[in-house]
């Protein structure tokens, strides 16, 4: 009998939510996560446009929260390749540059640039709304890190 609830439970969203990503589609997210070598909460706002069905680039600025006398931002540009699994969940690969600022207080503050390599997965939630996890590695120097995020976007 359980098998049967959740059989028809899943009929039904996946007869509501359809795939997101299609060319000329914009998303604003906003994001938290976490940087784990400089063990940063992050807060972001990201802009997300469909090149083509597969490609998106986005563009994103991210506030790295003051832990342990070190805060930051951080200027992002990703491309993704998406790979859509259903209708519901897509996953990407990601790339892209970064500048970021650094500020550890006393006037010792560092400008780096870098790049980002990375996987993030979305589930299409409804016609407007996603919501995803995205974890990639930031290569800047003195500063490399691993770091993940949740997101959660509206679609338009």
């Amino acid at each position: 009998m359980k098998r049967l609830v959740v059989i028809c439970l899943m009929a039904v969203v996946s007869l509501t939510a359809f795939a997101q990503n299609r060319q000329g589609q914009s998303s604003l997210g906003f994001n938290v996560g976490y940087g784990f070598d400089t063990e940063n909460a992050t807060l972001g706002v990201d802009y997300r446009y469909c090149v083509t069905d597969e490609f998106r680039l986005g563009p994103s600025i991210t506030h790295m929260v003051k832990s342990n006398g070190l805060k930051g931002w951080m200027l992002d540009m990703n491309a993704h390749y998406i790979v859509r699994l259903s209708d519901m969940f897509g996953f990407y690969p990601l790339g892209g540059l970064s500048l970021s600022f650094w500020d550890a207080g006393k006037h010792l503050d560092w400008t780096r640039f870098g790049a980002n390599i990375g996987l993030g997965g979305e589930v299409y939630a409804t016609s407007e709304i996603t919501v995803g996890l995205e974890v990639k590695y930031n290569i800047v120097k003195d500063f490399d890190q691993a770091m993940f995020a949740v997101r959660v976007g509206y679609c338009f």
